[in-house]
């Protein structure tokens, strides 16, 4: 398991300088947008965990509204990152965590925000169950994460095509995330969900999620 995590971290420790260039080329700058934008309009977060905080970039929009954010990212590259782009800001701390093991003890926020993440997992119920033991009752889960999901076959192609020459594959993946999976993972690890939306963003399809804690 050691292996792996070095494995996986060292993957996106490669492209902790390049990242949001190359996603934002991959999927579109309007959409990421959008969807900061979402997350900037979420009521009162509270205190917030981030698992997959990359370079911070939705870090930024749900610290706008939050008590306090906790940024954490397998990659310690991309954490330095995320510390270097949001310096200006003084309700966020940063740490290097696993997603499916983190070293918080249980109940501890209102919020966790994985965005784009989930299908980069080996286990994303382990995740998604260690979630819900770092969230306080009633607490809050935020998933947003890119999809093929009612896309066309062409368009399918083109992604994957572009995705391979700006990042290569990853050690290990869950792509792509279904809603029929989302629904079923998220009702494994014990939560309900609130809303599930399909967003179109021209090259790629997102799902946004607000789900809680039974």
């Amino acid at each position: 398991m050691q292996e792996q995590r070095g494995t996986k971290a060292n993957y996106w420790d490669r492209f902790s300088n390049t990242y949001d260039e190359k996603v934002d080329r991959l999927v579109g700058k309007d959409l990421r947008r959008g969807l900061a934008h979402m997350l900037e309009n979420e009521p009162d977060p509270g205190s917030v965990l981030e698992l997959g905080c990359g370079t911070g970039y939705f870090t930024r929009a749900i610290a706008k509204k939050a008590k306090h954010v906790t940024a954490t990212d397998l990659s310690g590259n991309m954490v330095e990152a995320a510390k270097r782009n949001l310096k200006d800001l003084n309700n966020v701390d940063f740490k290097v965590e696993n997603s499916e093991s983190t070293s918080f003890p249980p109940e501890t926020f209102d919020t966790v925000l994985m965005a784009n993440m989930l299908h980069t997992l080996d286990d994303p119920l382990k995740a998604l169950k260690e979630c819900n033991r770092v969230l306080k009752k009633g607490g809050t889960l935020l998933i947003m994460n890119y999809t093929d999901e009612e896309m066309g076959k062409v368009d399918r192609t083109l992604m994957l095509f572009r995705f391979a020459i700006m990042f290569g594959f990853p050690p290990k993946k869950n792509w792509p995330m279904t809603a029929e999976r989302l629904r079923s993972l998220l009702k494994g690890a014990g939560f309900r969900i609130e809303r599930m939306n399909l967003l179109r963003g021209g090259k790629i399809n997102t799902f946004y999620i607000r789900a809680k804690k039974e």
